[in-house]
């Protein structure tokens, strides 16, 4: 996939960091290309990203202080 320049973004949160991973492998057996799967940033949010056609950039989330 070559490099776009996104025109929006949008975040979906998930339940849990499980969830963010299942998606992903789902989304892949799809055949969705991704940015990056599901990571841990330092801060503790698990979050994957993917570019949409419409050049949206898509981002998978689970933030665990969203869900205290």
């Amino acid at each position: 996939m070559g490099i776009l320049k996104p025109t929006a973004t949008i975040e979906f949160e998930l339940a849990n960091a499980a969830a963010v991973e299942a998606a992903v492998q789902e989304m892949k057996r799809n055949g969705q290309e991704f940015i990056h799967e599901a990571r841990t940033e330092p801060w503790g949010q698990t979050v994957a990203r993917f570019m949409s056609p419409e050049g949206v950039l898509v981002g998978l989330s689970y933030a665990p202080w969203l869900h205290e």
